[in-house]
């Protein structure tokens, strides 16, 4: 069930550490996985945590939450050599009220997913710099994911989170928006851009007319360079773009 406390937890610790640390010190704490997922979710779903109940326990709870996950995140990269490995994102496929789920990246960034959509994540090197995260409804066939004709009729989009090119401020962004319309304009393809917003995060939506009718967004993020795409710009496509939360772009 969705537990309030934990969702008010949530929402003022994403910004600060990685999913999965809160997740470990939140199990340790008694708190069950289905309740940590639903209440995920719930955090994602409201630009504010409801306040949790007034109970004399909870302000000491959530110090010692806080100072547990900061001594566990210090211990975990200090024991690192180096950079740290970027391990594979599990999706949270949990059901909430509402059915929606979340999705948290390798890096740490989260998506909120509409009801019954997974997201089925993969890297393209080696070094795991590059994930591409493929967001369909239950049941997709993956096969249909090398198919971008078919991204329109089933709802497919697909997202590539890779290193970003650009500095992470106004002139990064319109470096990148320049960029990405000359790039289309120069295949020869009529189109229309309008500039994004998301939070902390700018960036550009290229809506393609013609000859092959599909959609893009271009989200530039403290370290990464975030792609969307699509075969058209519908309430899915709008719930899952706009939902794009970036912890290291927010501290």
């Amino acid at each position: 069930m969705i537990r309030n406390e934990v969702v008010f937890y949530l929402r003022e610790n994403i910004p600060k550490f990685p999913v999965e640390i809160l997740r470990e010190q939140l199990a340790k704490e008694g708190v069950s996985e289905r309740d940590f997922q639903q209440s995920l979710s719930a955090a994602l779903r409201s630009p504010m945590a409801q306040e949790p109940p007034k109970d004399p326990r909870h302000k000491a709870l959530k110090l010692l939450l806080a100072a547990a996950a900061l001594v566990i995140a210090f211990i975990a990269f200090s024991m690192l050599p180096g950079k740290p490995q970027k391990t594979r994102a599990p999706a949270l496929n949990g059901d909430s009220e509402s059915g929606e789920s979340g999705f948290i990246g390798a890096n740490g960034w989260v998506v909120r997913l509409p009801k019954d959509y997974i997201g089925s994540s993969e890297f393209k090197d080696s070094t795991k710099t590059m994930q591409i995260v493929h967001f369909s409804k239950r049941g997709t066939d993956p096969t249909n994911f090398l198919n971008e004709g078919l991204f329109g009729q089933m709802g497919i989009i697909r997202m590539t989170v890779s290193p970003s090119q650009f500095p992470a401020n106004q002139t990064g962004v319109a470096t990148l928006s320049s960029l990405v319309s000359r790039k289309t304009s120069d295949r020869g393809e009529k189109f229309t851009s309008k500039p994004l917003q998301i939070g902390s995060l700018s960036g550009i939506q290229i809506n393609i007319q013609s000859p092959f009718p599909r959609v893009e967004a271009y989200i530039l993020g403290q370290r990464d360079l975030y792609f969307f795409y699509a075969g058209q710009e519908d309430e899915i496509w709008r719930d899952i773009v706009l939902s794009l939360r970036d912890a290291r772009s927010e501290n």
